[in-house]
């Protein structure tokens, strides 16, 4: 999911431990305000995962939640720093790959 209002990728718990063999460093935790005003805690870091889109590669350091009703949306960092935009059309919403570094 992408979340254009979210100021951090965040993963959920389940989704880290499944499908990201990399190290979570858990002394980063933070507390979380959603948009609903419910809170939360984030229990550790996750750096440097490659996330892949078709044929796009980018990379994000992703936030791990215990429990979330999400898999991993994907905030506005990375869209920033990987240059990804959303441009509407009459026949849907396309996500752009305008980072000329992202390997496709």
């Amino acid at each position: 999911i992408v979340d254009t209002g979210s100021m951090m990728n965040i993963v959920s718990e389940e989704t880290y431990r499944n499908y990201i063999p990399r190290p979570c460093d858990r002394s980063e935790t933070i507390g979380l305000l959603a948009a609903n005003n419910s809170t939360g805690q984030l229990k550790g870091l996750v750096s440097n995962v490659e996330l892949r889109c078709g044929a796009a590669r980018t990379w994000a350091n992703l936030y791990v939640i215990e429990k979330a009703p999400f898999q991993l949306p994907l905030g506005r960092p990375w869209q920033r720093d990987n240059h990804i935009s959303i441009e509407e059309r009459e026949d849907g919403t396309y996500l752009l790959f305008r980072n000329p570094f992202i390997r496709i």
